[in-house]
């Protein structure tokens, strides 16, 4: 049923998916002849499904209907004037907007109804994002681009979660993606927002995408089709004893993919790459190229001769935050000879503190390096394409031995992957 339902902008954004729901169908059953709106739990599942709800198997439906009566009663942004159970009488005005005076968002009955008949009690919170974006689209344009982390900072949702919620609406085809498939063609070489709009005005959106991607200097994204994966598979192999490469051939043909790896990635916008060291086929006569792999020389400390301890208190040797803090420590110093007598060196307390603090307040939960490392992995590896899952799980597994579920994973990975592709 194609019926136009509001919600005022100034209100949506500190609504519930449960309140939301429940206002869109009180702003649609209200009419001007009636002053007073009889309403009922079940009625409201109803519209919101588009079938009889039952008492069992809708619990949870219920539930969340109940919980968007009592919040639009506390927010006193509807008048309930009696209440019986799950029956409500209901002032007519109060479910009304002022098309005039606000700013609103128009849903269509419809679309809240494939919510809801295909996500059950989940729709709620898809319902809720599903009337955040609509808000953001251009009436002109019937689109509007905005990145993913804009999202997560407006409207409060996590990353995987904003990813999980636009898959979702694409398949229930109410929302239409356009993927610009470029990268910014500056420093930062981030990808090119995508563009979003109703999935019935696709053509209006793929137009405009194409409009606002023209007015971005970028680089468009080339997929590889060299298999990246299995060439680190065969290197670890080798590197582990395989007997494959009893056979000099065999080697130097491993070699030469070796060599296509590392140079893949000559114009791989980012820095976060691991090459393949190839300094282990010295000893069969092969000359060795030199990469400079930026990821493992962040960290890396020069090895200087500090001499006699100076006291930093007594004299002024002018030294900046930066060099101050790139000073050695007593862990860095005695982890190359366990035999040293540690009272011998010289001690950085300001180093030393400032370490101590930063894994008591900034450590990264295990969980999230996983997943940091997983979407690395994915990104690097499937860059372009699709990255087969069991050859994931075998990286992710070298990586971090132990887990239970790999391919939870790999799941959150390609999901990000695949929408910004």
């Amino acid at each position: 049923m194609d019926v136009d339902i509001g919600i005022r902008k100034d209100l949506q954004p500190q609504y519930t998916g449960e309140e939301i729901a429940v206002f869109l169908i009180l702003n649609y059953l209200q009419n001007d002849k009636n002053e007073n709106l009889f309403i009922s739990v079940e009625s409201i599942g109803y519209f919101l499904t588009g079938r009889f709800i039952d008492s069992q198997t809708d619990k949870n439906l219920i539930k969340g209907i109940k919980r968007g009566f009592e919040g639009l009663k506390k927010e006193e942004d509807v008048t309930i004037l009696e209440q019986n159970r799950n029956n409500y009488i209901i002032n007519s005005m109060s479910c009304r907007v002022d098309t005039k005076k606000y700013n609103f968002i128009i849903i269509q009955l419809w679309e809240i109804q494939k919510i809801f008949s295909s996500l059950g009690a989940y729709g709620f919170n898809v319902l809720r994002f599903f009337v955040n974006i609509i808000g953001t689209i251009n009436g002109n344009s019937k689109s509007w681009h905005m990145t993913q982390d804009d999202m997560v900072l407006s409207w409060g949702f996590s990353k995987n979660t904003v990813n999980e919620y636009l898959c979702k609406l694409e398949e229930l085809k109410l929302l239409y993606t356009f993927r610009s498939k470029a990268r910014k063609a500056d420093e930062t070489f981030h990808r090119v927002g995508n563009v979003y709009g109703r999935y019935k005005d696709k053509d209006l959106v793929r137009q405009e995408g194409i409009q606002y991607l023209s007015t971005v200097p970028n680089h468009p994204i080339k997929p590889f089709h060299f298999n990246r994966t299995s060439v680190k598979l065969k290197y670890n192999n080798f590197l582990h004893g395989s007997k494959k490469y009893k056979s000099l051939e065999e080697v130097e043909k491993l070699y030469k993919e070796c060599i296509r790896y590392n140079e893949s990635f000559k114009d791989f916008p980012n820095d976060n790459i691991d090459y393949l060291d190839l300094s282990v086929f010295k000893e069969y006569g092969f000359d060795i190229p030199i990469y400079e792999n930026k990821k493992s020389n962040k960290n890396k400390i020069i090895d200087d001769d500090w001499g006699e301890p100076n006291s930093m208190e007594t004299q002024d040797n002018n030294f900046s935050i930066e060099e101050i803090l790139n000073m050695p420590i007593e862990s860095d110093l005695v982890s190359e000879d366990k035999s040293v007598d540690i009272d011998s060196f010289p001690v950085n307390p300001v180093k030393t503190i400032t370490i101590k603090k930063k894994k008591q307040n900034r450590e990264i939960p295990l969980e999230v390096k996983i997943q940091q490392y997983a979407d690395d992995l994915y990104e690097q590896h499937g860059y372009g394409t699709e990255y087969e899952k069991s050859i994931f799980i075998v990286e992710l597994a070298e990586k971090f031995p132990g887990l239970e579920d790999y391919e939870k994973y790999y799941n959150s990975a390609k999901k990000l992957h695949d929408l910004s592709v």
